[in-house]
């Protein structure tokens, strides 16, 4: 099954619907570095893996509890899924910069994100959904490192309500 790995601050705005966006520039273990879309229909599996809370808004820090994720040692609870409903390449800076209300991330990591390698950035628009129940599943080590997908062993119906988007882009 298709998972996108996030931060667990981020799974958890796209799951309040403060955030209905991801801006990605790939992972060190990506194939050539850059991002690529694997799916359209993913679960979002929450990571602490480069996870930062001095590059999130401060004030959306107080909505941000991660802890839901990581309630056992060696094991992730997956809670939401998405579906891709827009998905393009931004070459344009200025571009990005009007996006800024629409995500939690501080401006400093989408620059890095957006000038390494090239003057680019993936953006994902995303349709949200809570699963109809969490689902725990053991962090196994194919799952670590630095990149934005992977395949997981446990089988998870993508099913459940949708989050209702309060930043509409």
């Amino acid at each position: 099954m298709l998972a996108f790995k996030e931060w667990s601050y981020i799974v958890t705005a796209l799951g309040k619907g403060k955030q209905s966006i991801i801006l990605r520039k790939g992972g060190i273990s990506e194939e050539n570095g850059d991002f690529e879309l694997k799916g359209k229909e993913f679960i979002l599996f929450p990571t602490l893996y480069h996870q930062a809370e001095q590059l999130i808004k401060p004030q959306w820090l107080p909505f941000l509890k991660t802890e839901q994720y990581h309630i056992e040692s060696g094991k992730v609870r997956i809670k939401y899924f998405a579906k891709v409903l827009d998905s393009q390449v931004l070459t344009d800076w200025g571009k990005v910069k009007k996006l800024d209300a629409f995500h939690g991330w501080k401006e400093e990591i989408i620059q890095e994100r957006f000038w390494r390698w090239e003057n680019k950035i993936q953006l994902l628009v995303l349709q949200i959904y809570e699963l109809g129940a969490a689902q725990d599943i053991v962090l196994k080590p194919e799952y670590e490192g630095c990149k934005s997908w992977i395949e997981i062993d446990e089988k998870i119906e993508l099913r459940g309500r949708p989050i209702v988007n309060r930043n509409i882009i």
